[in-house]
């Protein structure tokens, strides 16, 4: 009888990871769908106290399932990669050669709030808070 509970035990453990990965496997691919669909571009962004959105004013973003992510102005386009992590409610972004406005777009960015059509997210940095909020483009 002992082993049988140990057994029926292990079995419902063996569950119920099973079951947690594939929520959060599930999890992921919702996220990617909702960022890989379509084009967004940066609604507000802070940068400590200040208001820069109007630097990236017509700059397009186009996320990759693969990872790639795209920063489009005009003819020509920066290439950079992202990383989504549903575990902690962030995104990791990285434009290794890129200039201003979206290098400031670099490093790890916790989500506050989202929706299909857009992202609020903030880091912090040495010079305080910086607050960015996405919107995907209709």
């Amino acid at each position: 009888m002992k082993n049988f509970l140990r057994l029926s035990f292990l079995l419902i453990a063996i569950n119920f990871i099973s079951c947690k990965k594939a929520i959060e496997n599930k999890q992921r691919d919702i996220l990617i769908d909702a960022i890989t669909n379509g084009e967004w571009q940066v609604q507000q962004y802070v940068e400590g106290t200040a208001d820069v959105t109007i630097l990236f004013y017509g700059y397009r973003f186009q996320f990759e399932e693969q990872g790639a992510v795209h920063a489009k102005y005009g003819g020509s386009a920066e290439h950079g990669t992202w990383t989504g992590d549903v575990s902690n409610y962030s995104i990791s972004s990285q434009f290794p050669v890129a200039t201003d406005p979206v290098k400031k777009l670099n490093g790890i960015w916790k989500l506050t709030d989202s929706y299909w059509d857009y992202v609020e997210a903030e880091m912090n940095t040495a010079n305080g808070k910086n607050i960015l909020h996405l919107r995907k483009i209709p």
